[in-house]
């Protein structure tokens, strides 16, 4: 007996299930993922907070006389240190220093008519201008073998340099600002390091705009952002397309100052007044607010993370950029003005130079310690 009801009580069970199952058969859901056919430069499906691992502060050495150029390598960052000899005369030296920071190893010893030194962002080339009696010329210099190469010269009696180097972010291309013997017609050169070429544009419809302070190159190599001075001391940024053999304006906003960046080929930010951070896409013409007062912002290599510092804010802020929106906002460093931030080819470093910030309650020295300008690197977990 005790089988039979147990039978009977499964056979009544198994239809019990089948009966639900049929029902629920017209709402049943299902989750379906739809790609996004648009190239987003945000694009990212893992989150980071940004935790401190470890704060490097560089050696007593280093000074704020010295030029940090940037990083060579995950670990390793380069600049010009001057050197003092028997002579009393102040040399500059390229010098790298590699992680834990205590010690400086010489690359090589630098002329003195070599200036406006330039690392590119892949840490392999360093650009500079060459200044001879003929006129000057635009050098690369290897950081693996200290090699040197001239890859375009500017007469003296014809042409001048206006403005210092500029590489784009993947380290193809090198532009840059000269003039004529008058000043009156400026033209933008660039050099294509794959091709092993430089071609010069005329700048059509820039002559009332003002005086160029800074030009940053897009990775294809057919745009550039220019900041430029205007007669009312106001700046302002503008978006030059290369048409032939002239770069024409597409674009103008007036900004804060000269902080510019690209985030591809078609979008860039930019610091507006009043503190405001931009972002500008030139495919549909909308401008968007990223962040509000801010003072100073550097963008990372792979253009996902945001380093920035605010105004009457003594700290130093990382986030993520997805979106149109700034994630995360951690204050990573207080007590810092930052006049120079750098993140490290793989984004997980930063490289910080400023000024120590004291608290209303502390009490500051009457003169100024190294330690004050002492430059220092942030490693995130």
């Amino acid at each position: 007996m005790t089988n039979k009801r147990f039978t009977r009580m499964s056979t009544l069970l198994l239809i019990l299930i089948v009966l639900m199952s049929g029902c629920t058969n017209g709402q049943r859901s299902e989750t379906i993922v739809i790609s996004s056919t648009e190239e987003n430069h945000t694009s990212d499906q893992g989150s980071r907070s940004f935790q401190v691992k470890t704060i490097y502060r560089l050696p007593d050495s280093v000074t704020d006389n010295d030029e940090m150029l940037g990083w060579a390598a995950p670990d390793t960052v380069v600049g010009l240190f001057k050197i003092v000899r028997s002579s009393e005369r102040m040399k500059r030296n390229l010098q790298r220093i590699s992680i834990p920071y205590e010690h400086l190893t010489n690359i090589q010893n630098m002329d003195s008519n070599i200036h406006s030194l330039e690392l590119s962002p892949d840490g392999k080339y360093i650009s500079g201008i060459t200044k001879k009696q003929d006129g000057d010329s635009l050098t690369l210099i290897s950081l693996s073998d200290g090699q040197r190469k001239e890859v375009a010269r500017f007469n003296s009696r014809e042409q001048q340099l206006v403005q210092k180097l500029s590489w784009s972010s993947d380290s193809r291309y090198l532009c840059y600002l000269f003039t004529d013997a008058n000043g009156r017609q400026e033209s933008l050169g660039i050099y294509d390091t794959e091709a092993d070429r430089a071609k010069d544009y005329r700048l059509t419809g820039f002559g009332n705009k003002g005086t160029f302070t800074a030009v940053k190159i897009s990775d294809d190599g057919r745009s550039m952002l220019f900041t430029m001075l205007q007669s009312n001391r106001k700046s302002s940024v503008v978006l030059g397309i290369i048409n032939g053999s002239e770069v024409d304006v597409q674009y103008e906003h007036q900004t804060g100052g000269e902080q510019i960046a690209w985030l591809n080929n078609d979008q860039f930010v930019y610091l507006g007044t009043e503190g405001t951070l931009y972002e500008y896409d030139r495919r549909n013409s909308e401008l968007s607010v990223l962040l509000e007062n801010v003072e100073r912002f550097e963008f990372s290599q792979n253009r996902k993370y945001i380093a920035y510092s605010l105004n009457e804010k003594d700290s130093i802020f990382a986030g993520k950029l997805q979106g149109k929106n700034i994630l995360y906002e951690e204050p990573v460093y207080h007590g810092i003005d930052p006049s120079q931030m750098l993140w490290s080819p793989d984004n997980n470093s930063l490289l910080v130079i400023g000024q120590r910030i004291y608290s209303r309650l502390s009490r500051a020295p009457a003169v100024a310690s190294p330690i004050d300008h002492q430059p220092f690197i942030i490693k995130f977990q």
